[in-house]
């Protein structure tokens, strides 16, 4: 029982920790915490949705059709809300993305209708007996692709200039200006890189969850990921993550299945009084 419990649990944590990722590197970027970040994942699987049930598109084919549009919607949120606003206050920029987030999901009920869409699996969804626990395809396929995504993420951050440039930014970006860096293309390239892990995530849960406009409610999910982790960890985010499916699964099936949604409040809470700065961040002390 408890192998099949860790084993189903993957796969939600693994989505978790891509969510978690993108309010990681927001954060880190721009110190604010995108609260309209779950609705950005709803309207990334709606983009596979509508190339392939309204423009006629193979599924392959709408998924990297929605990619590319969230790499437009990352440029636009930057240049249209987040540069125009840098000097804000924060509870301005913090507004603004709440704001953001109520566009998207009030576009997506006023345009697709307040119903659920059905959205495919990536593979079968019929589960296949493996050693005593029971394996879903379609799971893996979810899992495979989150790992994907989380190994070029980290060859991207390791390998290559670019992300050498995002990771000095977010560390420092009055130290990284001096030494070179356009710090404000590197934020750009920020928002970018989070809609484009927003769009990823959507494709994932989508068919796991009821496609709705109210589907960005698993942004709560992502935020207790990136908390439990620590908010200024990237590796802790993914850490979160797991850790945040795994403890649902097992609170839902050894406590009470009610108890499966309200454990990531429940653990938020936790977290914020124990331990605020996460399992893998440091508490930082600021003069004011």
């Amino acid at each position: 029982m408890l192998a099949q419990v860790l084993v189903s649990s993957i796969t939600a944590g693994a989505v978790y920790a891509l969510i978690a990722l993108g309010f990681v590197l927001i954060h880190k970027g721009t110190g604010v915490v995108h609260f309209g970040y779950g609705d950005q994942v709803t309207f990334g699987a709606y983009l596979v949705l509508i190339g392939q049930a309204f423009i006629g598109l193979r599924f392959d084919v709408a998924v990297a059709g929605a990619l590319v549009a969230s790499v437009l919607l990352g440029a636009i949120i930057y240049l249209a809300f987040m540069w125009p606003l840098r000097n804000a206050s924060l509870l301005a920029r913090i507004l603004a993305s709440l704001a953001r987030g109520t566009v998207l999901r009030e576009f997506l009920r006023s345009y697709m209708g307040p119903n659920a869409w059905p959205f495919p699996f990536l593979l079968s969804s019929t589960s296949v007996p493996v050693g005593g626990v029971l394996i879903v395809p379609a799971n893996l396929a979810i899992v495979g692709v989150a790992i994907a995504v989380l190994v070029a993420l980290y060859l991207i951050f390791d390998r290559t200039i670019y992300g050498k440039a995002i990771l000095a930014a977010c560390e420092n970006s009055t130290g990284a200006s001096l030494v070179g860096v356009h710090v404000s293309t590197v934020f750009l390239l920020i928002w970018i890189l989070a809609s484009v892990l927003a769009t990823v995530a959507g494709i994932l849960v989508a068919p796991l969850l009821t496609l709705s406009p109210d589907m960005g409610l698993i942004g709560i999910k992502g935020f207790t990921a990136a908390v439990l982790g620590g908010f200024n960890s990237l590796p802790g985010a993914v850490a979160g993550g797991i850790a945040l499916g795994i403890l649902e699964a097992l609170a839902g099936t050894y406590v009470s299945s009610a108890l499966k949604d309200m454990i990531s409040y429940a653990i938020l809470i936790a977290v914020i009084l124990v331990r605020p700065q996460g399992l893998f961040g440091e508490l930082t002390l600021k003069k004011v």
